[in-house]
């Protein structure tokens, strides 16, 4: 598998801190996906890919012919991303009418969820001389954004007056479940979904990936791959990112010593602190003060203290084979994320998200298949 020599995925930095994307895992999941979807997949990589780099991923994710798009949050998301990939992208969040125009210029898929919108949108591509690529989306249950409305027949006549709109082209019909994880609220909304649309030529999507294999989707033409395709909350898929730091600094405190700010956690022996140049900016919340651990030659370090802004420290105790410089896993093979999840009682996707604004990352393949990449 190649990428576009002009992407450079391994960005030269200079701090003792990052993230690494296992990209040979991030395969295996979509292959296993695909498998258990049985459907052509829509790649939802929003809030640039949970956290993991958008753009790498769409380059390297291309060439899978049963990878039919990309989905994003909102506009801009869909122009960065439209700097890596040449594949369809649409947007899954509300488009504001004075983003039109360079949503047509760069080939942009866009959410409609109300005639209005729509009207005003023939009108900015009849304007520039384009046809407007749209998802006309349906409000099942989940009651954010959508079509709603009480009979089938209602929203039949509304597309009927969206698909004669000249510069308009419908893409397809989707819906949103509001809980993937339960059975019967899934079966309600795929019902309803169904009502609406059984007599409508277009193609139709609603499921996750985790919702298709508890709901029948042969219905529907695609199924949405988000937060699984990164192996998160699903135990027969590959985590694929991985967090490291470096000991910056190692002291030795006496018993009664406090560690960080507002003096929470004293020591009561003596005993040796490590620093690790990370904290709260970069994504670990602060709510996870003194219950996480890392991993460092093959022993487990409890952080004590107070994390702050950018650093943390860990309790070593009395080991000798610490040293300023060595590698410490806060997430990865020995820390799987979903304990930070349950200990700061927050989803997996608060935490990926929340990692993205200035750690770098690197991104690693197995030696077997470095040389395809």
């Amino acid at each position: 598998m190649q990428v576009r020599p002009d992407i450079n995925i391994n960005t030269r930095f200079y701090r003792d801190a990052w993230l690494e994307i296992n990209l040979d895992n991030l395969e295996d999941n979509l292959k296993t996906i695909h498998q258990q979807c049985r459907k052509p997949l829509i790649l939802v990589l929003k809030a640039d890919a949970y956290g993991h780099g958008a753009g790498v991923i769409a380059n390297m994710l291309d060439s899978y012919e049963f990878v039919d798009s990309y989905a994003v949050a909102n506009i801009d998301e869909a122009l960065n991303l439209r700097q890596s990939t040449n594949k369809r992208i649409m947007v899954l969040g509300i488009t504001p009418e004075w983003s039109y125009g360079v949503a047509l210029e760069k080939d942009i898929e866009l959410t409609i969820c109300d005639l209005a919108s729509a009207e005003k949108l023939q009108k900015m591509a009849a304007d520039m001389e384009k046809v407007a690529k749209v998802h006309l989306k349906i409000d099942t249950g989940m009651n954010r954004i959508g079509f709603k409305m009480d009979k089938p027949e209602e929203f039949k006549e509304i597309v009927r007056k969206i698909d004669i709109l000249f510069n308009l082209k419908i893409q397809s019909i989707y819906s949103h479940y509001s809980n993937a994880e339960d059975h019967p609220t899934c079966a309600t909304q795929t019902s309803k979904f169904i009502n609406f649309t059984d007599d409508l030529s277009f193609p139709r999507h609603i499921a996750s990936s985790r919702a298709a294999r508890m709901i029948n989707q042969d219905p529907f033409d695609f199924v949405r791959v988000g937060i699984e395709l990164f192996g998160l909350d699903n135990p027969i898929l590959k985590p694929v990112m991985s967090m490291y730091a470096r000991v910056v600094f190692l002291k030795t405190i006496a018993p009664g010593e406090a560690v960080s700010y507002q003096s929470l956690w004293r020591t009561k022996r003596t005993t040796k602190i490590i620093t690790l140049p990370l904290g709260y900016a970069d994504g670990i919340p602060r709510s996870l003060s003194g219950k996480i651990k890392g991993f460092c030659k093959e022993n487990f370090h409890q952080q004590v203290g107070l994390i702050t802004m950018d650093q943390m420290m860990m309790d070593i105790g009395d080991t000798e084979d610490v040293k300023v410089g060595d590698q410490v896993e806060l997430i990865g093979s020995h820390l799987p994320l979903r304990e930070w999840s349950k200990a700061a009682n927050m989803i997996s996707y608060e935490l990926v998200t929340s990692m993205n604004l200035r750690l770098p990352k690197v991104y690693t393949r197995n030696a077997e298949t470095a040389n395809q990449f």
